[in-house]
């Protein structure tokens, strides 16, 4: 990686919740993310070519330049994941109904904890707030409608059976169809949380735009608190790594002249 001057403040950037750094030096503006024309045969990580204001610039997706999945991509299956989990929600009720109905026994998760969404939902820690915040509006109807399996028992073992198409209605017009909103609300928030932004770079004779998830701060590193990488990162886009904070953040420094080395992606 080649020197910059030690008071050269850096560009922390952010990718899937982890923080890179460009030279401030490279930085030329910030863009909302660029329109693309694909050009055939480019390397995988680039989506084309942009015109910014007359001038033609490759664009490199640094997800995909680190190995990472495309922003679109990784929204993609998420939302395909949370598509999965309403189906299995509507299946279990409908499930449960059955199994009343029929006279037999309730064979899927009781326990919120249990099943597929619970598993993942106990598990996932999402870096954005917005989706964070939203996930939280889960946890009582995800609870509340596990919870009809007790309370449809119960009311069988009573022979109940008004007061369990009730709870089957109920279940399914309030509880269930908060859910539903709830998913709907999920998926649009991760699709609007997709967008990245360009930076454009000048490195050497180089010109050329990054997308990143976020661009977060401006700011200088102490000298001592940048080193060498411990491990090899393939063709050595990341070499150094730096500190920040009172909790000591590691902080990717990216070495951008690595990023254009190919003939391909020459501007």
């Amino acid at each position: 990686m080649k020197d910059y001057p030690a008071a050269m403040p850096w560009l922390i950037v952010r990718l899937r919740g982890q923080s890179y750094a460009l030279p401030s030096q490279e930085v030329r503006e910030l863009v909302g993310r660029p329109q693309t024309t694909a050009v055939p045969d480019a390397p995988h990580y680039v989506p084309g070519v942009t015109n910014l204001r007359g001038r033609v610039l490759p664009v490199i997706d640094l997800r995909k330049r680190l190995g990472m999945a495309a922003a679109s991509e990784e929204s993609s299956r998420f939302i395909q994941l949370m598509e999965q989990r309403r189906q299995d929600h509507i299946k279990w009720l409908d499930e449960l109904e059955a199994s009343v109905r029929e006279n037999r026994p309730f064979g899927l998760a009781t326990d919120p904890h249990k099943c597929a969404f619970g598993r993942w939902y106990d598990s996932y820690k999402p870096d954005n707030g917005w989706i964070a915040a939203l996930l939280r509006q889960f946890d009582k109807p995800h609870c509340k409608i596990h919870s009809a399996a007790s309370e449809v028992h119960a009311l069988q073992l009573k022979g109940d059976w008004d007061g369990c198409a009730t709870l089957f209605q109920r279940t399914r017009t309030e509880v269930l169809g908060k859910m539903m909103k709830l998913f709907d609300n999920l998926q649009t928030l991760i699709r609007e949380s997709e967008h990245q932004i360009g930076v454009v770079l000048q490195t050497g004779n180089h010109a050329y735009a990054v997308l990143v998830d976020e661009a977060a701060a401006l700011e200088k590193f102490d000298p001592g608190s940048i080193g060498p990488l411990p491990l090899s990162t393939g063709d050595d886009i990341v070499t150094q790594v730096a500190t920040r904070g009172k909790n000591a953040e590691l902080i990717l420094l990216i070495a951008t002249e690595r990023l254009v080395s190919e003939d391909r992606v020459a501007a």
